[in-house]
């Protein structure tokens, strides 16, 4: 069976519940990203559109959505509503007959959705989420205001692309005329990235859910409104939701066949010449070349590949150069340049910025960039970090961490922190995606909590026993 391309829109704007305010843009929405997604020159796709519907019609086109499909499929879901969170902090898409008092039996829970993105045989999924979470408005709402997609719907195969993750208000058009709505300012971007085909960032002449991404982002800055969109995604290959229709040639889609080319004109080949030789590596010991090796270096580590690491790795530099190290969140290598250089521009901040590394990525990671530091720059090099003060204990206690029972498991980890934080009285908060960052979470929190180290030994023996508490109480008193 060939691969296939659909798109299931869920769109709405009208709800009989007036605590839930109406919406103008879903329907708009939904209308202008079928018309570029249907577009065999664009997106190709095999589109379904939902558009004010109650809950029960929405589940029902959801699972059916989902069901038997090709492993090569491309699926593509949009869902335009209100985000409601109940007061356990579990998100809910509303519907038109949504009750804010009862969501378990009139909206669609992010449980239902995730439940049918697991089942789903198709290798690639990309959801669309442009919706205001309003869990802020909950009065008595437990824990953070925050809406925690990668934990609830993010996973192999999977690409979450979102207008907020936070309680911001996902932003409708200027206009207040109903009969003529604007798109939201989120899904009226990516229409006119993809319709436009500026969203194509590299210039291949297709869109990838990473290109489409950076495009929406800028967008939105550019406009000024006060949300930022969020991207996660684990797939096994390059989602690509749509050619660029500025693009001199026309890429194959999965599913669709390519446009035909014109004929190329006859020009008479351009005589050779012949390209300066490129170095393997900057050899020059500048500043230039060094941050080159630098940020190519850290664009490579696996910790860095998430938007949320870069995040935290960031802030916890920025705690051992003392000032704050300020990333977009946009484009990985980006990032990674903005980390090599707040470490070069800072003093010993390359050797603060190896020793993060090697909080993240372990000892052999950060000792394998400082050789090729080295072999950059012609220089002669000591061991990482110096082994002395606060960043020490915590890579000494990360290390100790990492090798316990209790942390080998996302679960696991989970229980760790919400048992250290009944104790510290405050949030620890890990993702449960890597273990070494969970880890560091844990430990930081720990250190940062007056008598907080010692907590952490009382909760790793309950956890791990004895002996396993007594080598990290041993570990706390030769540190320095």
């Amino acid at each position: 069976m060939s691969a296939g391309r659909f798109a299931l829109l869920i769109a709405t704007g009208h709800y009989e519940n007036r605590e839930l305010s109406r919406l103008r843009s879903p329907a708009r929405d939904a209308e202008g990203l079928a018309g570029v997604l249907r577009d065999p020159a664009i997106g190709g796709f095999t589109v379904k559109p939902v558009v004010d519907r109650p809950h029960h019609e929405v589940a029902r086109a959801i699972e059916h959505f989902f069901l038997d499909r090709a492993r090569d499929d491309l699926l593509l879901l949009h869902i335009s509503s209100h985000g409601v969170k109940n007061d356990d902090g579990e998100l809910y898409f509303a519907a038109a007959d949504t009750d804010r008092r009862l969501l378990a039996s009139t909206a669609v829970s992010a449980e239902f959705l995730r439940t049918q993105m697991q089942r789903c045989r198709a290798r690639s999924v990309v959801l669309l989420l442009d919706c205001c979470y309003s869990g802020a408005f909950l009065p008595g709402a437990k824990g953070d205001t925050a809406v925690h997609l990668r934990d609830e719907l993010a996973g192999h195969g999977r690409a979450v692309l979102t207008a907020t993750n936070r309680t911001e208000y996902a932003w409708e058009g200027e206009r207040l005329d109903e009969l003529d709505p604007e798109p939201s300012r989120f899904t009226g971007a990516v229409i006119k990235g993809l319709r436009s085909g500026e969203a194509d960032r590299n210039g291949d002449g297709l869109i990838s859910t990473q290109d489409l991404y950076e495009y929406v982002y800028d967008e939105l800055r550019a406009a000024g409104v006060r949300q930022r969109p969020q991207l996660w995604a684990q797939v096994e290959r390059q989602l690509v939701i749509a050619r660029s229709v500025t693009a001199p040639r026309q890429h194959p889609l999965p599913g669709i066949p390519a446009q035909p080319e014109s004929p190329a004109p006859s020009v008479p080949p351009p005589a050779p010449s012949v390209p300066p030789p490129v170095p393997e590596e900057p050899g020059p010991a500048n500043g230039l070349a060094r941050l080159l090796v630098l940020a190519k270096l850290l664009g490579e580590l696996p910790s860095l590949a998430d938007v949320q690491t870069r995040m935290r790795f960031a802030v916890v530099l920025g705690e051992q150069l003392g000032r704050t190290v300020d990333l977009r969140g946009v484009r990985l290598q980006e990032d990674a340049a903005m980390l090599a250089r707040s470490a070069q521009t800072a003093e010993g901040g390359e050797d603060a910025l190896l020793q993060v590394i090697e909080l993240y990525e372990g000892g052999a990671a950060a000792d394998r960039i400082r050789q090729r530091l080295q072999r950059a720059s012609g220089e002669a090099g000591g061991a990482v970090g110096g082994g002395a003060g606060a960043m020490r204990l915590l890579l000494d206690l990360t290390d100790a961490l990492c090798a316990l029972p209790s942390v080998q498991d996302p679960q696991g980890r989970q229980n760790v922190a919400s048992l250290l934080a009944e104790v510290l009285g405050r949030t620890v908060d890990v993702r449960g995606m890597r273990l070494r960052e969970d880890v560091v979470a844990i430990v930081r929190a720990a250190l940062k909590a007056p008598g907080g180290e010692h907590a952490l030994v009382d909760v790793i023996r309950v956890l791990d026993g004895e002996q396993q508490a007594a080598e990290l109480e041993r570990r706390l008193q030769t540190a320095p």
